[in-house]
């Protein structure tokens, strides 16, 4: 009776920039990629910034008109300033931005925004250049 090797399966090198970032202000911070780590840093050395949370706030959306299927959207960055004004941020890639899963999950936060006197805000790699962390 001859055994059956077993394959191992190959684990897949993940996509994304991951890891935990531990900070001042949020605690400790998980994260999915680079560009969302150096806006962690920009937000921790901003002294107008009192707290952020990553991925604090579940904002359901419609994924499929027809089936009415709704689907939960965590946008990255949920800020809270000094001044008492807090911003919903998400990080996405310009040429993301056009997408109709983007565009319904844009939509849906931007609503969601106006429900709970929040500013929205999606930061792109322009944005990130601009302020250095690129």
């Amino acid at each position: 009776m001859a055994l059956k090797k077993r394959r191992r399966k190959k684990k897949r090198k993940s996509r994304y920039h991951t890891g935990v970032h531990v900070s001042p202000k949020a605690g400790e911070c998980k994260f999915r990629s680079g560009w969302e780590l150096s806006y962690c840093r920009y937000l921790d050395e901003d002294p107008d910034v009192v707290s952020y949370e990553y991925e604090g706030v579940v904002v359901g959306y419609v994924s499929n008109i027809k089936s009415g299927k709704v689907r939960k959207y965590f946008p990255d960055f949920l800020v809270t300033y000094a001044d008492g004004s807090r911003k919903l941020i998400e990080i996405k890639p310009k040429n993301r931005l056009a997408q109709p899963k983007v565009m319904k999950k844009v939509a849906a936060a931007e609503q969601w925004c106006i429900d709970h006197g929040t500013e929205f805000l999606i930061v792109t790699e322009v944005e990130l250049r601009e302020l250095g962390l690129l």
